[in-house]
């Protein structure tokens, strides 16, 4: 099985888990497609288990991994369904939504969601500095100095990846990661 088709089926099964559980409360929702939030919020939970984070990033060895989001409630719903219970690299998993005027220091992971795009190149700039892994869904996210931008791709949520933003960040992303991306760019945009 590719990489790609694991981490699919592994996204697949958490929002399978999470569709279950609202077909169990609700019964005419057993034909509800999965959201584009909802597969965001799935990708935004994995993200983290594929980034060497420097050594610094957590303040202790059971510290959480915080996902700020800005501009995406309905991704931010999402996430926490999906993050509720679970964790990753052995850390329970936290998402808040942020304030784009000012950006807590313990996220790791900060998406930028449409409605935060007037603000975009700001929290890019502040999220870098925190050695934040920056994701957006804004296109040519990774113009904008984002190291992940959601991007359709035959009509499926894909990902690219920006190495460049990675190692500005003080970040190194997985080969599996960079494996399924649909697009990695190694130079600046």
């Amino acid at each position: 099985m590719s990489v790609l088709a694991a981490f699919a089926r592994c996204c697949r099964r958490w929002l399978g888990g999470a569709a279950l559980a609202v077909c169990t409360v609700h019964p005419a929702c057993a034909q509800a497609p999965v959201t584009e939030e909802a597969l965001e919020a799935a990708y935004l939970h994995k993200f983290p288990g594929f980034v060497d984070w420097p050594a610094d990033a957590f303040r202790t060895g059971d510290s959480p991994i915080v996902i700020g989001v800005a501009g995406a409630p309905r991704v931010l719903d999402e996430l926490n369904k999906v993050a509720r219970g679970r964790l990753v690299l052995n850390r329970p998993v936290e998402a808040r939504a942020v304030n784009t005027a000012d950006l807590p220091p313990d996220l790791r992971v900060l998406f930028i969601g449409r409605d935060a795009a007037v603000d975009v190149k700001r929290l890019v700039d502040e999220a870098r500095r925190a050695h934040m892994l920056v994701v957006t869904d804004l296109v040519d996210g990774l113009k904008t100095g984002a190291t992940i931008d959601f991007v359709q791709v035959d009509g499926r949520l894909r990902f690219e990846a920006s190495l460049v933003a990675a190692r500005r960040a003080d970040l190194r992303l997985s080969s599996k990661l960079l494996s399924v991306a649909a697009r990695v760019v190694e130079e600046t945009p």
